[in-house]
C-alpha cells in the first residue's frame, strides 16, 4: 500500500534531515518557506513541471501536507515533498525512492526536482518560462 511505503519514508526522511542518500532513498531539504499552502503548490508545480520537460507521465498525489510524484522514471523512481509545519515555519523536504539499484538515475531526478523547485522559489510560484502550474501563489 503507497500509505505505507511512505509512511517510512517519511520518519527517514525526518531521521536523516539535510541532503543525504541510502540505498535506493534520497532526501533533499529546502529553505523555510512562509505557508503550507506556498510549499505544497511549490511542489505540485515542481513535480508537474518535472512531467512536462521530461515526459513522466505517472500521477501526482496530494495530502493535507505532502505531494507525491509517481512513476517519474517508470514505475521504479518516486518522490515525496513533505511540508512540515513547525510552530509557523515551514520546512519543506523532498524524499525520493527508488526500487531498483540505479542509483544514478535517481540522484539525477532529484538534482532536476531540486532544480525546478529553486527555479520556482525564484519566480514567485511560476517557472522562469513564466507559466504556472498547479496554482499561483500570489
Amino acid at each position: 500500500m503507497m500509505t505505507q511505503r511512505w509512511g517510512g519514508g517519511v520518519c527517514l526522511a525526518l531521521m536523516i534531515g539535510s541532503a543525504a542518500s541510502a540505498e535506493g532513498w534520497s532526501v533533499i531539504d529546502f529553505n523555510a518557506v512562509n505557508s503550507r499552502s506556498i510549499c505544497m503548490n511549490y511542489a505540485e508545480t515542481t513535480i508537474e513541471t518535472y512531467r512536462s520537460r521530461f515526459g513522466a507521465p505517472g500521477f501526482t498525489g496530494r495530502s493535507e501536507w505532502t505531494v507525491g510524484g509517481y512513476d517519474l522514471r517508470g514505475e521504479v523512481v518516486d518522490a515525496l515533498f513533505v511540508c512540515v509545519d513547525e510552530a509557523g515555519l515551514v520546512s519543506p523536504l523532498m524524499v525520493l525512492h527508488n526500487t531498483d539499484d540505479d542509483s544514478d538515475a535517481r540522484e539525477l531526478i532529484a538534482d532536476r526536482l531540486g532544480d525546478i523547485w529553486d527555479e520556482i522559489v525564484a519566480g514567485g510560484g511560476t517557472t522562469l518560462g513564466g507559466t504556472t502550474l498547479g496554482g499561483a501563489t500570489k
